[in-house]
């Protein structure tokens, strides 16, 4: 629907130092959500260890992304319609109250709900204050500030690992969602206080059953990944009744797409092979990156037994290269108005950062670990905001906004798949090699003590446990050969998840290739050296038209 009236941009009713309040409000906000995202990793193993329910680690990340994802589209709609400010505090109110929650939980089934409810507040910040920036700034002059919330996202991410980790080695895991509640309270007022309240004068149409059918086959998709070879067989009815279901939701949200006056993502886009293979890639680069990415931590406090402050430390590199070349990154394509290779070369730094990543081994040092994070961290930064605005420049002004939301979403689309798929390859082989390498004889000799002993030390994270393990350490090293007993099961789980997460990384290298394969096949289009122009969009009444047709920089920096 055409808005009713003319109407005034945000950035004509706000003087200068309004601009700068904002824009601050802005950024503490994307800090709330961004710090999250980078805090947990570090704790999970204690989590683990605390909670239990190894089997169910996927879900500790996947529940929160897949709810913040779906709900972006149509939180971006909304606030095209109803203005920004509601949905914003909203959401870091929403943030704030699931963030505590999850530190007070007392199960892992408790703690998944809560990271559900946390993600949908998640999504609201992401989703409005990219949102928002559009608003604030005109296309041409948004680039000078976009390496400000660049700058942001990557001290969240600098902070994160360290933080999460000093915080669960000092005080508790807990804290790592306590944290957040503080932040939150500094948010909430800085938005209401600079963020104008001005509705959109637009009549709704919303593809509610559009989103309902996406979000009911991600959710199935995701089941069936997760049981798959663990509480069920592959080739099982379960699985392939999910795999199924998913199919046919799928073929009704394409059918809801095609005949929705308004839909969430217009089909034709898909036609434009620079906007396909973009998606294609910032999906890949999810699933097979970022999904391994978050057992990185697994590997270095059970097998190398490090802390949760030293995993976190060891992952800070990441965050400086990714600083550094999306800074000289943006500088160069301004420059040269060429992107292709440089999307190629990053690729290939993330495949080259991915095969190191596949030798670790037991007696693997602490700093080569932070070295190749820091060359990760150049892949990463290289990439990501290049293939940004590939997909703005790819399609008209009309649907720049879309084309923007769309890339967001399926980059997080392919983590939440890839962190399921990651997650079913370390508890299956995991179980698998600890099963071969910690002897039958030795298995009976800790059943005699105690059965439960048995099961607990199929969990890696059991020593993370201390009070747990201290009860297992008593009691079956008071046996004859105790001492080498325990000494063969540790050996055995250290080994174990070494195969595990380095079949893991042998997943995540292909991935990366068949990125930098999309990248050299993909078409390289002149960057538009003004905001309009660019492919033309259909003829009116050809296709369902898109309201709010303005700019959002949602997947820069994020």
């Amino acid at each position: 629907m055409q808005p009713a009236g003319p109407e005034t941009p945000l950035s004509d009713t706000l003087d200068s130092r309004q601009k700068w309040l904002l824009l601050g409000s802005l950024m503490t906000c994307l800090f709330v959500g961004a710090l999250d995202q980078t805090v947990v990793s570090t704790a999970t193993p204690k989590i683990l260890a605390d909670l239990g329910g190894f089997a169910m680690i996927s879900w500790l990340f996947t529940s929160y992304m897949l709810s913040s994802t779906v709900v972006i589209p149509l939180v971006g709609k909304l606030g095209d319609i109803y203005g920004r400010k509601f949905f914003l505090i909203g959401g870091v109110g929403i943030f704030m109250v699931s963030s505590a929650a999850c530190g007070a939980s007392t199960s892992m089934p408790m703690l998944i709900w809560m990271r559900v409810i946390q993600g949908f507040g998640g999504g609201m910040i992401f989703a409005s204050v990219f949102a928002t920036m559009g608003d604030l700034f005109a296309p041409a002059e948004r680039g000078k500030y976009v390496g400000l919330f660049t700058g942001m996202f990557s001290l969240a991410s600098l902070l994160g690992p360290t933080v999460g980790g000093t915080l669960t080695d000092h005080l508790s895991w807990r804290w790592v969602f306590f944290v957040n509640v503080p932040v939150s309270l500094i948010a909430m007022p800085a938005i209401w206080f600079n963020l104008p309240s001005k509705a959109r004068h637009l009549q709704p149409k919303l593809d509610f059953v559009g989103a309902a059918l996406l979000s009911a086959a991600s959710v199935m998709v995701l089941l069936a990944l997760v049981w798959a070879g663990d509480k069920y067989a592959w080739g099982s009815t379960e699985i392939l009744g999910l795999f199924g279901g998913a199919a046919l939701l799928l073929a009704g949200f394409i059918v809801q797409e095609l005949r929705h006056p308004e839909p969430i993502l217009p089909l034709h886009l898909f036609k434009n092979g620079v906007f396909l293979m973009s998606n294609l890639i910032v999906f890949t680069f999810g699933m097979g990156v970022f999904g391994a990415f978050q057992y990185l931590g697994i590997f270095i406090q059970t097998a190398l037994e490090a802390s949760a402050t030293t995993s976190g430390v060891i992952s800070t590199p990441q965050s400086l290269g990714v600083l550094a070349t999306s800074i000289f990154g943006g500088q160069v394509i301004a420059r040269v108005g060429r992107y292709k290779w440089q999307t190629v070369f990053g690729t290939l730094l993330i495949a080259v950062s991915l095969a190191m990543l596949t030798t670790i081994a037991l007696d693997t040092k602490l700093w080569h670990i932070s070295v190749t994070m820091f060359i990760l961290g150049l892949g990463f930064g290289l990439v990501l905001p290049t293939m940004s605005l590939v997909v703005q420049n790819a399609v008209s002004y009309q649907y720049i906004g879309v084309a923007s939301s769309s890339s967001q979403f399926f980059r997080q689309i392919g983590s939440v798949l890839g962190i399921a798929i990651f997650g079913s390859i370390l508890a299956n082989t995991y179980h698998d090699e600890f099963a071969e390498r910690f002897s039958a004889e030795d298995r009976a000799a800790v059943a005699a003590v105690n059965p439960a002993f048995v099961e607990a030390l199929d969990d890696p994270t059991i020593r993370l446990n201390e009070r747990q393990y201290a009860a297992i350490e008593q009691q079956v090293g008071s046996l004859p050969d105790g001492a080498a007993i325990l000494e063969r099961a540790e050996l055995a789980l250290g080994e174990s998840v070494v195969v595990a997460v380095r079949r893991i990384f042998y997943g995540a290298v292909l991935a990366a290739i068949a990125c930098a394969l999309c990248a050299i096949f993909m078409k390289e289009l002149p960057l538009r050296k003004t905001v309009s122009g660019g492919p033309p969009g259909p003829q009116p009444g050809s296709v369902p038209a898109v309201a709010a047709p303005e700019p959002n920089p949602g997947a820069v920096g994020h």
